[in-house]
């Protein structure tokens, strides 16, 4: 899902192979800023619809939206339309997906975010979710469980210069309730645009990149596939590293190994039958402005918040 796709047409060996490294190269370095970005914001799901319901705090929610226009105003820019290697599932997978990626996220304790975010600063369990994500894409693979819609693509939804009007409508919004609550304002407006733009730009030599599905071709295309999500889990470490007690090592318990892989297996089914996980409906479903995407995000963010007033969450931001 994540090969890096070259023209090569009409070049000799030499300017091709330049070419290609010259790809992999913006490409692992893009990986890397958005692994930084991550984990420099605590940007996470679970932490906004927490602080939503719980504390009336809507600021880091309307984050994660910015950070949807944000890749929509640079596709648009671009002239680049987004696109998902497979088309949107029928409602009758879409709906339950949908609650099973909120079921896996809560259980996780992080979206794919926060999980990014959360193995730069030690905690090594969350590597176990990417692995049960991992696996369920890697058998889907072998066996082709799922009859797979078609690829589908479409411009952004709105013109360049309404989504600049969006943008910053929706920045005076979180900063408007972001006063009295949050002071982080600044870091956060850098960090979200970060994760938007990047991204964005990734989807030019990886198209139809997204972190989930960055892990489905490691197997078949060992450089390609495995190149970005290891420089993106690089930058959040260095994020880490560079805050102050940022970084703690911390090995998991055989319940934490069992909890993370359920909930990655949980999040991997979800992402197989959208198709795609939070990042992909963030970052190219509303950008295209699918109907599918909303409905999946609004029921994926209204099972989570219904399960954290039920049962509590201990997500809380690092930074």
């Amino acid at each position: 899902m994540s090969e890096i796709l070259i023209d090569i047409s009409g070049m000799g060996p030499v300017a091709a192979s330049l070419e290609t490294w010259a790809i992999m190269a913006l490409a692992a370095a893009l990986g890397f800023v958005l692994g930084f970005a991550m984990n420099r914001g605590s940007i996470c799901t679970v932490i906004a619809t927490r602080q939503l319901v719980s504390e009336r705090r809507p600021a880091r929610f309307i984050a994660l939206i910015e950070c949807a226009v944000w890749a929509a105003l640079v596709y648009a820019i671009l002239e680049t339309a987004p696109m998902m290697q497979e088309g949107w599932s029928p409602l009758g997978y879409l709906v339950p997906a949908a609650i099973l990626l909120g079921l896996g996220t809560y259980v996780n304790g992080a979206c794919v975010f926060g999980s990014v975010g959360h193995i730069g600063n030690g905690e090594i369990g969350f590597a176990f979710t990417f692995l049960g994500i991992y696996a369920v894409l890697y058998i889907d693979s072998l066996f082709d469980l799922l009859s797979h819609q078609p690829p589908t693509s479409a411009p952004p939804s709105l013109e360049a210069a309404l989504l600049a009007l969006a943008l910053l409508a929706i920045v005076a919004l979180r900063l408007g309730v972001s006063r009295r609550s949050e002071s982080n304002f600044r870091q956060l407006t850098l960090v979200m645009g970060a994760i938007g733009i990047t991204s964005t730009i990734l989807a030019v030599p990886a198209p139809g990149f997204s972190i989930t599905a960055s892990f489905g071709p490691i197997a078949s295309i060992p450089v390609a596939g495995a190149l970005i999500p290891v420089c993106m889990f690089g930058g959040s470490l260095v994020s880490a590293r560079l805050r102050k007690q940022g970084f703690m090592l911390k090995w998991p318990t055989v319940a934490t190994i069992v909890k993370k892989t359920l909930a990655g297996i949980l999040m991997g089914l979800a992402a197989l039958l959208i198709p795609g996980g939070n990042d992909t409906l963030l970052l190219i479903g509303f950008p295209t402005g699918a109907w599918q995407a909303a409905l999946a995000y609004v029921i994926f963010v209204a099972t989570l918040a219904a399960l954290i007033v039920k049962f509590g969450s201990m997500a809380r931001p690092w930074s």
